[in-house]
């Protein structure tokens, strides 16, 4: 006797999406693993107050806008790059679940549940009717192969309910650490310990650019790749390796690195940028820190002038007094001051005046919301004003279009980073760029013409 087929999974009546079980099948084969060990993002929406609508307009209204809400959201799926790949089902009532099994970055994944919220903001037009449809997200964003399906999902939907209990219409993330199965997270941290002796780091370099598009600078960036988990995300490995102390071996580690390359790059005759390394809260408070910094340069015999150093505000900000200290230590080494995610948590006018910078980095949450109606753009342009009055040079991170550069240009910011501009590379990859500067111009502006 033949095998029998497999039965059809069962779809939900009204919108024909998929239902939990065949759900929770998506996520399982998800979170097992994918190429590279990239994020998985998981986001499940319960609609806030939809009963009320349902008493207002009555049940065959209410459903009519829940099919045109669930076909509407399928369509940006399939045609908007940011949505574009995602499946989407119905839990059950008015919860809905939302999956994209590969993911570039762990940030990417938390700016794409920021676009599923704004495009679920939007009206849709029910019977000659305008009707917004609000709803509670919860999200998560984790490494492939971490945790089981099914708590994934409750954890997931926690965060939901988190979120309708802070008043609805908003996003509630699910903290990094939930996303960790207990046996997980004692593997990664046992894996972590000895990743250095291992050789499992490496570093890659972003560009950055002047606001011609020409090289102006280029970021060290951290990666771990393991032999069975893969590539393991920064945003993941960085915390945990504060949490058990590791971070300043590794972060010194990382230093060495980046001056080992510069001082390659500048023995085959090349003149690379200076090279922004970000600095960790544990390793910058460290009583010995800066003579371990002027170590690891006098060892490599590389100037303090090719560096610039990212530190977090909060971290400057934990003692204003002894940040200055350092800070100045550092810089009579010929090393700029950048102050990373810029305004993110804190008014930067209480300590601008105090500490010596050199730049600032505005995060990219500001930048992902410059194009928006009543976005970013006047808050860009005021810390710009405010830094330059300060003598201070301003980087924009994270930019990905042509609308979001043009604004950032338009605001008058000195350097610009993101995906448009390049991926994060390995050394030989950013040798070209050293050599020709202006690559990256012809690139981005070929892109803008096409």
């Amino acid at each position: 006797m033949g095998m029998q087929p497999k039965p059809a999974p069962i779809r939900d009546e009204l919108t024909g999406l998929a239902r939990g079980a065949e759900f929770e099948a998506w996520v399982a084969e998800a979170t097992r693993g994918n190429p590279g060990g990239r994020p998985v993002v998981l986001a499940i929406a319960g609609l806030d107050r939809f009963r009320h609508l349902n008493e207002l307009l009555g049940y065959s209204a209410g459903d009519a806008a829940l099919v045109a809400w669930c076909d509407a959201l399928q369509h940006w799926m399939r045609e908007d790059a940011p949505l574009r790949g995602g499946r989407m089902a119905r839990l059950g009532g008015d919860e809905f679940a939302f999956l994209w099994p590969v993911c570039p970055s762990v940030a990417e994944g938390i700016a794409l549940g920021e676009v599923l919220m704004e495009r679920m903001r939007r009206p849709l037009s029910v019977s000659g009717r305008e009707v917004h449809l609000l709803a509670s997200v919860g999200l998560a964003v984790t490494e492939a192969g971490f945790g089981g399906a099914l708590s994934l999902i409750r954890k997931t939907s926690a965060a939901m309910r988190r979120a309708k209990r802070r008043g609805g219409n908003t996003l509630e993330t699910i903290r990094w650490e939930e996303s960790l199965a207990p046996e997980r997270r004692y593997q990664l941290e046992s894996a972590l310990r000895t990743a250095l002796d291992r050789g499992e780091f490496s570093l890659r370099f972003q560009p950055q650019v002047d606001r011609q598009c020409r090289l102006d600078g280029l970021e060290a960036l951290l990666t771990w790749r393991h032999p069975d988990f893969g590539e393991v995300s920064p945003d993941l490995f960085i915390k945990l390796a504060e949490e058990i102390g590791a971070i300043v071996e590794i972060g010194d580690w990382a230093l060495r690195q980046a001056c080992i390359q510069i001082a390659i790059w500048q023995e085959a005759g090349l003149n690379p940028p200076r090279v922004a390394v970000n600095v960790s809260p544990l390793q910058f408070s460290t009583p010995d820190y800066v003579r371990r910094v002027k170590e690891i340069l006098g060892e490599q015999g590389v100037p303090g002038s090719c560096l610039e150093f990212e530190i977090t505000e909060g971290t400057l900000l934990r003692d204003l007094r002894e940040s200055a200290a350092r800070m100045h230590a550092l810089r009579r080494l010929g090393i700029s001051i950048a102050v990373d995610d810029f305004g993110v948590g804190y008014s930067p006018l209480t300590y601008l005046q105090e500490l010596p910078l050199d730049a600032v980095k505005v995060d990219r949450g500001f930048t992902s919301q410059i194009t928006k109606p009543a976005g970013s753009l006047p808050l860009i342009h005021t810390i710009t004003v405010l830094a330059h009055h300060r003598g201070l040079k301003v980087v924009a991170e994270g930019v990905e279009t042509h609308g979001e550069m043009e604004l950032i240009q338009a605001a008058r910011c000195d350097r610009m980073q993101g995906f448009l501009f390049g991926t994060p590379m390995y050394p030989h990859e950013i040798e070209e760029l050293i050599r020709q500067p202006d690559l990256l111009a012809k690139k981005v502006f070929s892109g803008l013409s096409s």
